[in-house]
């Protein structure tokens, strides 16, 4: 009973994440519109199990997933398409931002109501986490971006001799445009994960897990499986095991780098002891 009423929850997220795409991109027929069901529901499912696994409920969760689901499958997939204009006009690409941020304005919220995570039992009560200074946020932050620039080349190399042809009659950027670029989208992957991880209460194994198998779906499986005008299927296929295998080891590393260890239990028999009088 209770796989069937998840079941129906997730169709019915699906359901509405498919509504108001349609309201965008307003499909010519019924088969266009059918291809937008199984990344839909890609989404819906790496967004539930990063709600699933959170601590957080109510607004807070709908930020949370907000800045992921926005941040990584919206903004960070347009501003590299303005970085190498793949047949996409500046405007067109600005246009699609702010519908998904609309989009993901609406979606969002109704998510976690449509999932039952508005309200919902609270997770195992866990101790105070060992804190960390403001330097060790900032090389752990710096760190995050590394590491995603790292992935990001080391992923392009590889994948680079399957798909030179394609690319040979476009003007790429030079260096230094994609490094800065892919800096500033390390940022944003760093402040999803921060959202992320702020709602895991220390848990370094949800922490990664979440972000392992968020991340690939929704930067390179979901929005790949989309046939559209400007790349054809052997390159999105290609470039969708580059993303999602590149992605799953950063979202994995991410999650242990950003998250802090709960703090060691302190015996009181022992403190108290320790604090009277010899």
């Amino acid at each position: 009973m209770k796989a069937f009423g998840l079941t129906l929850r997730i169709a019915g997220a699906t359901l509405a994440l498919l509504a108001l795409q349609a309201l965008w991109s307003r499909p010519r027929s019924l088969a266009e519109l059918c291809l937008l069901v199984i990344p839909g529901l890609l989404v819906v499912l790496a967004l539930g199990l990063v709600a699933a696994s959170s601590s957080q409920q109510g607004w807070k969760l709908s930020g949370t997933l907000f800045i992921l689901y926005f941040g990584i499958n919206q903004l960070n997939i347009l501003d590299e398409a303005l970085l190498f204009k793949v047949g996409l006009k500046a405007p067109e690409i600005f246009r699609m931002m702010a519908s998904g941020f609309v989009t993901s304005l609406i979606f969002v919220p109704l998510l976690v109501l449509i999932l039952g995570c508005w309200k919902k039992t609270p997770l195992e009560e866990v101790g105070p986490l060992v804190p960390r200074s403001p330097a060790n946020w900032a090389g752990r932050i710096l760190l995050g971006v590394l590491l995603y620039v790292l992935c990001y080349f080391v992923a392009g190399m590889i994948v680079f001799p399957f798909v030179k042809d394609f690319y040979t009659g476009v003007k790429l950027p030079g260096p230094a445009s994609v490094i800065e670029m892919e800096v500033f989208r390390g940022l944003v992957y760093v402040a999803a994960g921060l959202a992320v991880v702020h709602g895991m209460k220390g848990e370094r194994g949800r922490a990664a897990m979440a972000l392992g198998l968020s991340f690939p779906i929704l930067a390179g499986v979901a929005p790949l499986l989309l046939p559209n005008p400007y790349l054809p299927g052997y390159i999105r296929l290609t470039h969708g095991f580059e993303i999602g295998i590149s992605n799953f080891v950063y979202g994995t590393l991410l999650g242990y780098v950003l998250t802090r260890k709960a703090a060691p239990a302190i015996d009181e028999q022992q403190t108290g002891s320790a604090e009277s009088p010899p």
